[in-house]
Order: structure tokens, then C-alpha cells, then sequence
């Protein structure tokens, strides 16, 4: 089995959610999520080439492939790391199909019979959309003249840029 493809989808939601997509010449496909970053398409758009060709059952080698690759990008952290990270889940996928098998069996067999669950329901707020920085954006599910609060994280107040660069006291 070889890696013919790496494709890329992104949702927006309360942030992009970029999802990858390996497919193999036999027909199976394997997808992964990444954590959102700015330039994370271009990135692993930039380590397709890497892939194809490769088999994608050799997870832990294509893995520090793509981290050797990137030495010189921060590949042990950072943006670099959340495209690895789709990529070897969609690697971790793919191999489960393949083997008509759960991934948490090939991870290493069942743990525990129940797990509770956590959903993020915004404490009763609305639903925000954060582009790949963190600041607040027009969701595209709110149409243009609808009611729209804006609340940046890194701005003194919601949407207003701070008014002058912080002040740092010295010492006498």
C-alpha cells in the first residue's frame, strides 16, 4: 500500500478545524485533525511530498520523517507539530482500516469499560469564532447587519485595540 494524496479541508467553527486527509492506492483513507494555526494548510501542503510514495503503515518512521524534515521549522512544538499531529492520525486511521481494527486497539487495547464525557457549551454564552490568532470574527452563521459582540483577548476592551503600549516602571 502506498500514500497517493494528502488533502486538506477546512471548517470554520468556533475556530478553523483543519482536517487531513491521507489516501492510499488502495482505495482507503485515512483523516485527522489538527489543532488550528495560522498557515497550517501551507504547511502541510508543503509536507505532502514527503508522504507520497511512502506506505502508510510505517507510522513511527514517516512520523520522524516529517520531524527531521522540519528541524529547522520548530518540529518539536509550535504550528509545525499540529500538522504532524493531523498527519499521524490520519497514518493511525488509515492503518485501522486497513486492519479492520479500532485505532485504541492498535493504541494499545481498552483501558476502561466507561469514561465520562465533556462537552464545551460556552458557559450559556453564544457560540464565538476565533480566527487562527485568537481574535474575534464575524461567524459566517450570523448574517451581515445581525447582532455581532466582538471579544478580542488580547485588546483592553472587547474590540477596541489597546489605547498605548504598556508602561514599564524602572527602578531608581
Amino acid at each position: 500500500m502506498k500514500i497517493v494524496r494528502l488533502k486538506t479541508a477546512v471548517v470554520e467553527g468556533n475556530f478553523d478545524w483543519t482536517f487531513v486527509r491521507i489516501e492510499s492506492d488502495e482505495g482507503l483513507a485515512g483523516l485527522g485533525e489538527c489543532f488550528f494555526a495560522p498557515g497550517l494548510t501551507s504547511i502541510l501542503r508543503s509536507l505532502e511530498p514527503l508522504l507520497v510514495g511512502e506506505d502508510p503503515r510505517d507510522i513511527s518512521r514517516l512520523f520522524r520523517k516529517l520531524q527531521m524534515a522540519t528541524s529547522g521549522a520548530g518540529s518539536i512544538a509550535g504550528i509545525v507539530y499540529n500538522a504532524l499531529s493531523g498527519i499521524e492520525a490520519a497514518l493511525w486511521d488509515l492503518l485501522g482500516q486497513y486492519l479492520n481494527a479500532p485505532i485504541w486497539r492498535l493504541l494499545g487495547g481498552k483501558f476502561r469499560d466507561r469514561i465520562r464525557i465533556y462537552a464545551d457549551c460556552h458557559a450559556g454564552e453564544a457560540l464565538e469564532s476565533l480566527d487562527e490568532i485568537l481574535r474575534t470574527r464575524r461567524p459566517s452563521w450570523i448574517k451581515e447587519g445581525e447582532p455581532f459582540a466582538s471579544k478580542n483577548y488580547f485588546d483592553d476592551e472587547a474590540g477596541a485595540p489597546p489605547s498605548a503600549p504598556p508602561k514599564f516602571e524602572t527602578e531608581p
